[in-house]
């Protein structure tokens, strides 16, 4: 009893066991097909349908440290650690702003300084 997969114009792949039943009036054998359900593309495993509404709940099986689509908590637990380095970027870049302005604050005063001794020297 073969499996065959067909994929619909929409790219979902659904999944059907087909047999061969014999018909004895015309003398043909004629497929029959049993509907299973629907393959899940990243897995490949044929995900039922019936009965139940919507996917089963994925096994817990081995992690290889990343979170997966439906593993929330992990997922917002690694968002959170990236958000904490963006924030800490964020932060020295924030103290080398405010260092600059300094300086140019300073430099500013200093080319008034510099401005007022050249107009001063040019009135005598």
């Amino acid at each position: 009893m073969p499996i065959v997969k067909y994929k619909n114009q929409s790219g979902v792949t659904y999944a059907y066991e087909q047999t061969s039943v014999y018909d004895a009036e015309k003398k043909q054998s004629r497929p029959v097909r049993k509907y299973l359900g629907r393959v899940d593309p990243d897995t490949g495993e044929i995900i039922s349908t019936k009965g139940k509404r919507g996917r089963p709940p994925k096994q817990q099986g081995a992690s290889d440290g990343k979170a997966g689509p439906g593993d929330y908590k992990a997922l917002y637990q690694e968002k959170c650690a990236e958000l904490d380095k963006v924030q800490k970027v964020l932060a020295s870049a924030n103290t080398q702003i405010e260092q600059l302005n300094a300086q140019v604050i300073e430099l500013r005063a200093i080319c008034s300084s510099i401005r007022d001794k050249i107009t001063s020297i040019k009135g005598l």
